[in-house]
């Protein structure tokens, strides 16, 4: 585990080294971060400049319900989102490489990058949030501001954890982009914009059981927004760090077994 952790961290202080070197696309990337997020934002505005609520949740709420994820999203970002690649390093033949040098490869993969873009979320996601707290009028103890942070982390790995999961089908098929995706594109249009409430049964069994993308916002937010009693199931607000360690152990277990069935494409 100590020996992972030493490797895991110099190939991620390699990798950040290497992205320093293009100050201007660092800078460029992050502007271009905000920009796309404020066009989101600004979609939910003019919704809710007409309807006044969804489904009894206001505009603050939803920015801070999209902020919240966006904030474990940036994170995953910027660690992981070379996860999505898999196939590509399949392909390629460069995941070979991985196998031939004595450290883990799962160590190896996920500290192979950092991917800056994730920055310009998180401090966008922080800002957002900042402001939803104070025009919500939120007054949270002490505690609430610990378990926010442990919210973020566990928010980071729920996504990342379920993209590996998805994206070691890889091992299998060679393609796992398409897949990938629209797991992606399902949780985009269920849980990182809109209330779960407000769906159907099978909606919101999908993203709490079989793709559990809403303990990365929508559970977690009940708490700190005063909901657990107000919605269905709202005692899953208390979930979210179990599920992400439960898919941290699923995805390190498949990943194993997977690779054990890897066969090199050649490339």
């Amino acid at each position: 585990m100590r020996e992972n952790l030493t490797v895991y961290l110099a190939l991620l202080r390699a990798a950040v080294l290497a992205r320093l070197e293009y100050r201007a696309d660092f800078l460029m990337g992050i502007l271009g971060v905000f920009i796309l997020n404020a066009g989101t934002l600004a979609t939910s505005w003019v919704l809710l400049s007409r309807f006044h609520d969804l489904n009894g949740w206001l505009f603050w709420e939803i920015v801070f319900l999209y902020n919240l994820w966006l904030l474990g999203h940036g994170i995953r970002a910027i660690f992981f989102r070379h996860i999505n690649m898999l196939e590509q390093f399949i392909v390629e033949g460069t995941f070979d490489q991985l196998l031939t040098r004595p450290a883990n490869p799962l160590v190896q993969f996920l500290g192979r990058e950092v991917h800056y873009l994730g920055i310009g979320d998180v401090l966008l996601a922080l800002s957002m949030l900042t402001l939803s707290y104070q025009n919500l009028h939120l007054e949270w103890s002490w505690w609430m501001f610990l378990w926010f942070g442990v919210i973020a982390l566990s928010s980071a790995l729920v996504e990342a954890t379920l993209t590996l999961i998805l994206a070691c089908t890889s091992f299998f098929t060679t393609r796992s982009r398409a897949i990938v995706n629209a797991a992606s594109l399902f949780s985009w249009g269920v849980v990182q914009q809109y209330p779960l409430d407000m769906f159907n049964n099978v909606l919101r069994g999908i993203v709490t059981i079989l793709l559990p993308f809403a303990f990365m916002n929508y559970y977690p937010s009940l708490l700190f927004l005063g909901k657990i009693d107000q919605v269905p199931f709202g005692f899953l607000t208390w979930y979210a760090p179990l599920v992400a360690l439960l898919l941290t152990l699923l995805a390190i277990r498949f990943w194993n077994f997977s690779i054990n069935k890897y066969q090199s494409t050649g490339s």
